[in-house]
């Protein structure tokens, strides 16, 4: 069966395994399967709170999807770690920036924390 791509978009790994639970709830193929089991375990904070993240970082940043989406996902700790994602887009930001990103992936490091 060809399968046809009607949109696009980024979405989080939190987004992405409520998706696919979604879809496999009857029967899915290998690669579904060993996508479902990556994602349980790099999953790194519930969806709603990646939906919070992600749209503080886009009103209060104007990051792009994509960066915002890297962020989200990897959850890096230092600003060396935030630059280097950065770097992959070709995006500098001020140290104030940077930090006001680490601010905001924070709720997010606390929940994977409590865990």
């Amino acid at each position: 069966m060809v399968r046809k791509i009607i949109s696009y978009r980024p979405v989080t790994y939190a987004e992405a395994l409520e998706i696919l639970r979604g879809r496999l709830k009857d029967e899915g193929t290998d690669i579904q399967y060993a996508t479902l089991s990556y994602l349980e375990r790099f999953v790194k904070c519930d969806k709603e709170l990646a939906s919070k993240t992600y749209k503080k970082l886009k009103e209060e940043l104007k990051l792009s999807d994509e960066i915002c989406i890297m962020l989200i996902n990897i959850l890096p700790r230092t600003p060396e770690e935030i630059r280097t994602v950065l770097a992959s887009e070709n995006v500098t930001l001020t140290s104030d920036e940077i930090n006001k990103i680490l601010d905001i992936l924070s709720e997010c490091i606390k929940s994977l924390e409590e865990e």
